[in-house]
């Protein structure tokens, strides 16, 4: 076997490990069940259920969620819209990591990696497919619920 045919053979068979290593990190950050659902009526089951609307396109059920200033209501028709315009799907994995409660307010620290498949080929080579995001929620106790006052926004989910 000549030298190149060596080195096409064993680039081939990398390359078919990485392949096969990608679509076994897609297959285990998608799939949700690994932790249980919190009580609806904390500020951490309230953050859960949210994400977990967001994740499954539930979008109506998402917006329930969160709660805007007087004056800054945004309708669900604007909202859904800027949720919906992200087509590009990526597998996600959200862990909760803290929340530091008090009466009526609270903040819950969450943890989001999303996974990004690349081009072989892409340029720069071999960057990272996992990007963290750190994000603070912020909610407010509306009568016995808690709601998510910021952020509002979904485009952090999509990146």
């Amino acid at each position: 076997m000549k030298p190149s045919s060596r080195w096409l053979l064993i680039f081939g068979a990398a390359i078919g490990v990485l392949v096969i290593v990608a679509i076994a990190l897609v297959f285990t950050m998608v799939k949700p069940g690994g932790e249980p659902l919190l009580p609806e009526d904390t500020p951490e089951g309230t953050v859960q259920r949210y994400l977990l609307a967001l994740q499954d396109e539930n979008y109506v059920t998402a917006y329930s969620y969160l709660s805007f200033p007087l004056g800054k209501q945004i309708s669900y028709e604007v909202w859904g819209g800027r949720a919906i315009r992200y087509e590009e799907k990526h597998g996600v994995k959200v862990t909760l990591e803290k929340s530091t409660v008090s009466d009526s307010e609270a903040i819950v620290y969450v943890v989001v990696d999303i996974f990004r498949a690349s081009e072989p080929f892409e340029n720069p080579p071999f960057e990272n497919p996992v990007y963290t995001q750190h994000i603070t929620f912020f909610l407010e106790k509306e009568g016995t619920s808690w709601k998510i006052t910021s952020p509002t926004y979904v485009g952090w989910f999509f990146y």
